[in-house]
Parts: C-alpha cells; structure tokens; sequence
C-alpha cells in the first residue's frame, strides 16, 4: 500500500509540475487568465516576461522529471505479486526527496517575484 501511496503522489506532482512547464514553454506565465500571479512591472516587461516563462518552463520540467524517477523505481514493487511493504527508512528518504522536488518546482516563482 505505501508503494501505490509513493507512486501516486510523485504521479500527481509530476503532472503538476510538467503543466507548469507546459504553461512556461507556452509563454503564458504572466497571461492573468492562463498563467501565474506575477508582479506587474514582469507584465509590463517583455523582456522580463520572457525571462518568467523561460524560468517556469525549464525548472518545472526539471521538478518533473525528478518526480518521475520514484514513480519509475516503485513500479515494480507495486506490481508484484507478493506483499511488500515500505519501510520506514524508505519512507523517510522518499519525503526528504519530495521536499527536494518541491523546492526545485518552487525557485522559479520565488526567482520571478525578485526579477
């Protein structure tokens, strides 16, 4: 059961994470409708502009690929026919990692609330 929990919620962040991207590469970071919140004089400035989308897009397809990888290594596991149950040490791991990819997801709007 912690596999399939492990797995679904790295899932779940990866998918939201490479929407983000998605929305980055797009170049609709600063659109109020399809985008962020971001600060006005990053509207007003295409150049600054770009630079946002550039930042979202490039760092949540990084966050994105990182969720995947603990997706990618439980599989397995919760494929298996026999009951494996996740450790406690693994566990411990998985949410440092988690807090890690969140970080990661996280920069580049802390990067664009200082541009």
């Amino acid at each position: 059961m912690g596999y399939t929990i492990i797995a679904t919620a790295f899932g779940l962040a990866a998918a939201a994470s490479a929407l983000a991207a998605y929305t980055g590469h797009r170049g609709w970071v600063a659109d109020p409708r399809k985008g962020y919140r971001v600060p006005a004089r990053v509207r007003s400035d295409p150049e600054l502009t770009h630079r946002a989308n550039q930042l979202v897009g490039t760092w949540c397809l990084l966050a994105a690929g990182l969720a995947l990888a603990p997706v990618v290594a439980v599989i397995p596991a919760v494929m298996s026919e026999f009951r494996l149950d996740a450790s406690t040490g693994l566990l411990a791991a998985t949410a440092a990692y988690a807090l890690l990819v969140g970080a990661v997801a996280r920069y580049p709007f802390a990067r664009i609330q200082r541009l």
